[in-house]
C-alpha cells in the first residue's frame, strides 16, 4: 500500500482503536512508510463522518464556543499569531480546518484578513456570524483553494493529520502562498517520546480521525522541493506542552472516552514533569509547530 504523503511502499505498523471517543469498537490498522516514515491509516472507515460527534467542535450547551471562556486557548492562538508576525505583516490569510474559530478570531484581531475553510456547517455559521470572517464550508481543501487568490499565510492548526491526501494538499497549498509568505502547521509528532512508549494508546494517534502522522523530516524535505524552508520548528510551545500533559494522562487512563481518573491525571502530571527535559530536546514533544517560508523568488518545484 502506497504512502499518501510521498507515494512510497509501506509496511504494517500497529493496530489501534477509538480510545478517545469510543464511537465504535472497530480496530484500525496503521502502516508506516518505508521511505518517509509517515504513519497512516490503511483503510479509513467509509462512515468516517460519524466519528466526529456533535461535541467534537467544542461548543458549550448554550452554543458559546469554549475558547471564548478560556484564557489558555486564547493565549495559545495569540502565541501563534505573534509568531507569524515575526515573518509577515498582517494581510490575507487562509486557515484550513478552523473549527470553532479560536485562531481565526485572534488573527482577525491582529489585523489579518481571514478566510476559513471548514468542513462543519455549524462552525462555518459561527465563523461568519460570530467571529466575523469569511467561511467556506468544504471538506475538500483542494477544491476550496481553487477559487482563492494567493495569500501571505496559509495555516493548518491540527487539521493536516485529518487529510486523506496530505501530499497532494501540500502541493496545492504551496501554489497559494505568495513569495516570502508562510505556511503554518501544527501537527502531532510521530517522533515523540509519548508515541514511542504508548504506541496505540497514544491519545494523539486519535484513531480513526487522524489519517496520517507525518514526521518533521518528511514535511521539511517535501516543502523544500516546493520552494520553502523551515524558519521555526517547536515542540515546547504552549500548545505543545499542553499536548504533552494530556498525552500522558489520557494514555495512562483505562478508558479516556469515559473520563480520566484522578490517578491517571496525577500520573500524567508526574510523567510530564519528570520527562519535560527529555521532551524539550530533539523534537520529542507530542506536537509540532512548524513555520515554513516560501522563497522570495517564488520558485516552484525542483
Amino acid at each position: 500500500m502506497s504512502c499518501p504523503f510521498c507515494g512510497a511502499d509501506s509496511a504494517p505498523d500497529l493496530i489501534a482503536w477509538d480510545r478517545n471517543r469510543e464511537v465504535s469498537d472497530a480496530r484500525f490498522a496503521y502502516r508506516r512508510c518505508e521511505a518517509c516514515a509517515t504513519i497512516f491509516l490503511a483503510s479509513p472507515p467509509e462512515d468516517l463522518a460519524r466519528y466526529y460527534a456533535a461535541d467534537y467542535f467544542d461548543f458549550a450547551p448554550d452554543g458559546v464556543a469554549h475558547w471564548r471562556t478560556s484564557d489558555f486557548l486564547r493565549g495559545v492562538e495569540q502565541f501563534r499569531v505573534d509568531r507569524l508576525r515575526r515573518y509577515v505583516q498582517p494581510g490575507p490569510l487562509i486557515e484550513i480546518g478552523s473549527g470553532a474559530g479560536a485562531f481565526a478570531s485572534v488573527a482577525r484581531d491582529g489585523g489579518f484578513d481571514v478566510t476559513a475553510i471548514e468542513m462543519d456547517a455549524r462552525c462555518c455559521e459561527h465563523l461568519r456570524d460570530d467571529v466575523g470572517v469569511t467561511a467556506i464550508n468544504s471538506d475538500r481543501p483542494i477544491e476550496a483553494l481553487a477559487g482563492l487568490p494567493a495569500v501571505s499565510v496559509v495555516a493548518m492548526w491540527h487539521s493536516f493529520e485529518h487529510l486523506p491526501n496530505p501530499g497532494e494538499v501540500l502541493d496545492v497549498i504551496a501554489e497559494h502562498i505568495e513569495p516570502g509568505g508562510i505556511l503554518a502547521l501544527g501537527v502531532p509528532n510521530p517522533d515523540s517520546l509519548e508515541f514511542r512508549l504508548l504506541g496505540p494508546r497514544w491519545p494523539h494517534l486519535d484513531a480513526p480521525r487522524h489519517l496520517s502522522l507525518v514526521p518533521a523530516s518528511a514535511l521539511r524535505d517535501r516543502a523544500r522541493t516546493l520552494g520553502f524552508s523551515v524558519v521555526e520548528l517547536l515542540t515546547n510551545d504552549p500548545f505543545g506542552r499542553h499536548c504533552n500533559q494530556h498525552g500522558w494522562s489520557a494514555g495512562f487512563a483505562r478508558r479516556p472516552a469515559r473520563g480520566v481518573s484522578a490517578w491517571a491525571r496525577t500520573g500524567g502530571l508526574i510523567a510530564t514533569k519528570a520527562l519535560a527535559p527529555v521532551e524539550a530536546r530533539g523534537l520529542r514533544g507530542a506536537a509540532m509547530l512548524m513555520l515554513l517560508r516560501k522563497d522570495a523568488s517564488g520558485r516552484g518545484r525542483d
